[in-house]
């Protein structure tokens, strides 16, 4: 039986965008193995019970990460047939030190010198300039034949129990409260539901105290319950239950993806649905793509958060709200999600994307990569920055995925 490690030692998005990674190992009845740090023990464990799991209590000595001779030793033992080291971080750099040379992909450490595999560096050419690939599946692609893009998550469907909202982004920032409740207000009408789940943290009660009175009368009176002190199996339960749940990019909106539970999704400033989007089909993206962004978030914004503000105007709640006419808003363009053989894209179906025949180019060059040539047949020859001299140096052939990191 092959032995496979994965060493993701991110956040909880992470950890969920490891998914079809970790699906594509365990074909074929091999044994998966998943190091995490300890704050994410209890959701690895829920969410991958078939997979060793092996929690890390990092130690920081210095600038260096360090895990303790006996958590070494012990993954050490397992002889690996492969390890995938998903970050280059230092911590993640320090554990891949851990393993033999001939055995790691993604990004490893040895002798000083730092490596990452060849799929990594042509996509960080240009990934960049447009996100074309969703980050689940430029993990699973560094495995031959990943399980098929259908496979990973469940088609999103209604499940009956009304609509969640979540209200904090991955950067803890919230959309102004008179555009979320907007957003709230036109979702609701659309689907002719006034139960809604609040999902936050305890220091959230008084977003809610002055949110609620921005709400619709029937909905604020329905929105009682308030996931504030509940764990992440908890929230993930609750999700499974919902109709759908409305939310910035967050590690909630990748949790519904998993369960199948239809995501609403409103993307600004940093944030891009075609590297983080929901993955799976049956998930609406609103993305805002006004003049200044992307743009390093930042508690000053010298454009008044107008990226945030495009999703408050009448024209676009109008949209929300089940009300579509040819008078589609400015700053905002809105997606649905799709599947192809590479993975997840997302198909605009309001407004127009002007990049997308440049997205698609760079997605049939990475396709052609990995060894999939039905996309890159249909696209028009360019996006010849995928490819440097140097991925065909001598020095760098010893390893088929190695590339040496300059």
């Amino acid at each position: 039986m092959k032995k496979y490690c994965v060493i993701q030692l991110g956040n909880l998005t992470d950890l969920l965008q490891t998914k079809r990674l970790i699906l594509s190992l365990r074909q074929h009845d091999a044994e998966v193995h998943l190091c995490v740090l300890s704050e994410l023990q209890d959701a690895a464990a829920f969410l991958y019970p078939e997979v060793v799991l092996h929690v890390l209590p990092l130690e920081m000595m210095g600038d260096e990460g360090s895990f303790g001779e006996d958590s070494i030793a012990s993954l050490q033992a397992e002889s690996f047939d492969s390890v995938y080291n998903l970050h280059d971080s230092l911590q993640n750099m320090a554990l891949s030190s851990a393993f033999s040379l001939g055995s790691l992909y993604g990004y490893w450490r040895n002798e000083g010198r730092e490596y990452r595999s060849q799929w990594f560096t042509c996509m960080s050419r240009v990934q960049g300039r447009r996100r074309f690939l969703n980050m689940m599946d430029i993990w699973a692609h560094l495995v031959p034949s990943p399980i098929p893009s259908h496979m990973v998550n469940p088609i999103a469907m209604r499940k009956g129990g009304g609509i969640g909202v979540v209200l904090r982004d991955i950067h803890n920032r919230v959309l102004p409260l008179s555009v979320l409740a907007g957003c709230i207000n036109a979702v609701c009408t659309a689907s002719r539901e006034t139960n809604v789940v609040l999902f936050g943290e305890k220091t959230d009660e008084q977003i809610v105290a002055d949110l609620l009175p921005l709400l619709k009368e029937k909905i604020a009176a329905q929105t009682v319950t308030r996931c504030f002190a509940t764990s992440f199996k908890e929230d993930l339960e609750i999700i499974g239950t919902l109709d759908m749940l409305v939310t910035p990019e967050s590690s909630l909106m990748h949790a519904a993806a998993h369960v199948g539970t239809p995501v609403n999704a409103f993307f600004h400033s940093s944030a891009w649905c075609m590297e983080n989007g929901p993955y799976g089909l049956g998930h609406r993206v609103w993305q805002a793509d006004t003049a200044c962004a992307p743009c390093v978030p930042t508690e000053n914004c010298s454009e008044a958060f107008a990226c945030m503000h495009a999703f408050g105007s009448e024209k676009l709640q109008r949209f929300l709200a089940g009300k579509i006419d040819d008078d589609y808003p400015q700053g905002v363009t809105g997606y649905v999600s799709m599947l192809d053989e590479v993975g997840v894209t997302y198909m605009p179906v309001f407004g127009a994307d002007e990049h997308a025949g440049e997205r698609l180019a760079l997605r049939g060059v990475a396709s052609e990569f990995v060894g999939i040539t039905k996309i890159s047949k249909t696209v028009p020859v360019g996006s010849n920055t995928f490819y440097a001299e140097q991925d065909w140096l001598i020095q760098n052939c010893a390893h088929d995925e190695e590339y040496v990191d300059d």
